[in-house]
């Protein structure tokens, strides 16, 4: 695993551009502590910083193709190079290394940019053809792998993190649409980020530069659309087969690897088929939390014995004053899902073992696992007429009555529902009151649902209701919150990740079967509890969805109060003039007083964006040293509000 950052600019003199380079690269060493490479010329520029995982000693980049005139930087794992390789040796190309990276030059050298559909795995690319001037970017299908860019025109810079960005004096000018939109999904969906002028490239995306114009196209998508007639008992047999295979080839490692284990069926299934195809016991990491109502860690436990795994575990404390700075300077952007917090900590600990680990991440979008699909099935099996009787007579119901919520959503669309479920505070109606007013007014036409109305917009040809709700998730929550926490976390701790629930072959191949074989009788995950079920214990199979929940309502409520407090209500939060300081404090007096209420998550996510501002807006992006004592100083000036 890596991190690639490069730039095209004609008029960077060679000194800044080596300069350059060597600093977007340094910024991001966590990715890759092992090696670094940079190139330069054509007014090009590429770099990348290497966590050696295959062909140690051989897999140096950038990588070349025989005449030199192609090269590339990558980030990611190809696990069909070998296959690659040996088709395209006998069209007559040579390679010089055993490194999965020299498959890239040469697919692209025999099938131009439709090399990425060629390739099987996760990736960022960053490809120069000295012969055409001509550069491909591309990213994995699925968008397990970060890629940013800022093209003003003339100059194109790019990188798996922003930070690297910034480093090559791009504006920084936050965007204020973005930061709205953070409020309501707790991360800025793409294409857009918390920049003016950067983008993201979409997950399944090439973007071509050539002739000093840019070009961003779409390579793949997951459509859900039965194009499969498989029966029950046919699909069982090819989809266990082709799940046995997805973790088999993410197995490929000159190093150390094991696997994070939360004791749910995704991670515990991914455990069992490492379990039976390695012949030394499966290194598992699990963790936990004091507050038992948020622990898996007894579910966890009987997955290691089980399998008679080498198990590891960590308990999670609410010292966030030490941690949190840095794993915001992680995340590039602000980023509010507090599953970060352990998910950081199972990547460090595991690394202390290991260098690459396997994951349950996918498993809930392919098979259909989500609580809301369940709650979806629910209002879908009252007739459509009385749903919306029944929804606006919800009206009349006490606040907190008993089943209120989802009797109030069958009033809304499929669209509306599916998003006041993301949202835990900041809705229309409430959103006025935490905004300054004269920042309001910069955004108050804004529609922050419309990214994710759009896109069940794109699912009309769908008939089935979860499918579409599945298809949304894939290209939203999965790409822009699973992934990216995932990516953050484990490569702060130098971790690589594997997920062999998104490898595309197994995605495609169920998401084309009739959607009664994935959910029999509306039975989430039945597919894959079939797959499961002469594998684990039972006492996994009929545990109820927990999720990697964080008790952060009980933090807010003791010893992390007062830490919010001197964020939130300082004088350097005061100064942005973004939010009303009374609105805030209202919001931390009511979680901290009122017990039947829950404003954690409110609160989670203005301290994370606070804590962003002072790191990449107070000032640049820099070592994370430099932005954790620029925190302390800010709050020692700062005196606590009460």
């Amino acid at each position: 695993m890596c991190g690639i950052a490069g730039f095209i600019d004609r008029e960077c003199n060679l000194e800044l551009t080596r300069e350059r380079i060597e600093t977007m690269c340094s910024l991001i060493r966590h990715r890759g502590p092992d090696d670094q490479g940079t190139w330069m010329g054509d007014g090009v520029a590429l770099g990348m910083r290497r966590l050696s995982i295959i062909d140690l000693q051989g897999g140096h980049q950038p990588v070349f193709n025989e005449e030199q005139n192609v090269l590339v930087v990558f980030n990611g794992e190809i696990y069909n190079h070998r296959q690659l390789r040996g088709d395209l040796e006998r069209r007559g190309h040579r390679f010089t290394t055993q490194c999965d990276t020299e498959a890239i030059v040469h697919a692209y050298e025999e099938y131009g940019a439709d090399c990425v559909k060629h390739l099987r795995g996760m990736f960022v690319f960053a490809l120069w053809d000295r012969s055409r001037q001509r550069l491909l970017l591309a990213r994995d299908r699925f968008g397990k792998k970060p890629l940013n860019y800022y093209w003003d025109g003339r100059r194109l810079v790019f990188g798996s993190e922003i930070k690297s960005l910034l480093a090559a004096n791009i504006p920084q000018v936050v965007n204020p649409q973005a930061l709205d939109q953070y409020l309501f999904y707790l991360y800025v969906p793409s294409p857009l980020t918390i920049f003016k002028g950067v983008s993201k490239l979409p997950a399944g995306h090439i973007l071509l530069y050539e002739n000093e114009q840019i070009t961003v196209q779409s390579y793949w998508d997951l459509p859900f659309t039965q194009t499969i007639n498989d029966d029950q008992e046919t699909a069982l047999a090819r989809t266990r087969e082709l799940l046995m295979d997805a973790v088999r080839v993410r197995l490929m490692s000159d190093v150390p690897l094991g696997a994070f284990l939360s004791g749910g069926i995704d991670s515990s299934l991914v455990v069992g088929l490492m379990s039976q195809l390695q012949s030394q016991p499966v290194k598992t990491f699990s963790i936990g939390f004091e507050e038992q109502d948020f622990s898996e860690l007894h579910y966890a436990r009987k997955v290691a014995q089980h399998f008679q795994t080498d198990h590891h575990e960590f308990f999670v404390s609410p010292d966030l004053i030490a941690i949190l700075p840095e794993l915001v300077w992680a995340c590039d952007e602000p980023f509010a899902d507090s599953s970060m917090l352990p998910t950081y900590y199972v990547s460090k600990l595991a690394r202390e073992h290991v260098t690459v680990v396997l994951t349950g991440d996918g498993g809930d979008e392919i098979f259909g696992g989500y609580n809301r699909y369940k709650r979806e099935q629910l209002i879908q099996s009252v007739p459509a007429p009385l749903r919306y009787l029944v929804g606006y007579a919800s009206l009349l119901l006490p606040p907190n009555a008993r089943g209120k919520i989802i009797l109030d959503s069958m009033r809304f669309t499929l669209a509306s529902r599916y998003v006041h479920r993301l949202n835990n505070f900041f809705d229309l109606i409430e959103r006025p009151a935490i905004y300054d007013r004269d920042y309001f007014a910069q955004i108050c036409m804004h529609d922050p649902y419309q990214r994710v109305i759009s896109e069940f917009a794109g699912t009309r040809s769908i008939r089935e209701t979860i499918t579409r709700m599945q298809y949304v998730d894939v290209r939203s929550y999965l790409v822009d919150d699973i992934l990216v926490k995932v990516d953050k976390m484990s490569m702060l701790n130098s971790l690589e990740t594997r997920a062999p629930f998104l490898d595309h072959l197994l995605a495609e191949y169920v998401s084309s079967l009739s959607p009664s074989v994935r959910l029999h009788d509306g039975v989430l995950k039945f597919l894959l509890r079939q797959v499961a079920a002469d594998m684990l214990p039972p006492e996994i199979l009929t545990r109820r969805k927990q999720g990697f929940s964080v008790p952060i309502k009980h933090w807010f409520r003791g010893d992390l109060n007062g830490y919010a407090w001197d964020l939130l209500t300082s004088s350097r939060a005061r100064s942005r003039g973004i939010f009303d300081p009374l609105g805030v404090s209202r919001l931390l007096n009511a979680h901290a007083s009122q017990t039947h209420v829950d404003y954690s998550g409110a609160i989670w996510s203005l301290l994370c964006l606070e804590l962003w501002f002072q790191i990449y807006m107070d000032a640049p992006a820099r070592p994370i040293e430099h932005a954790a004592y620029a925190l302390q100083s800010s709050k020692a000036s700062d005196e606590r509000k009460v």
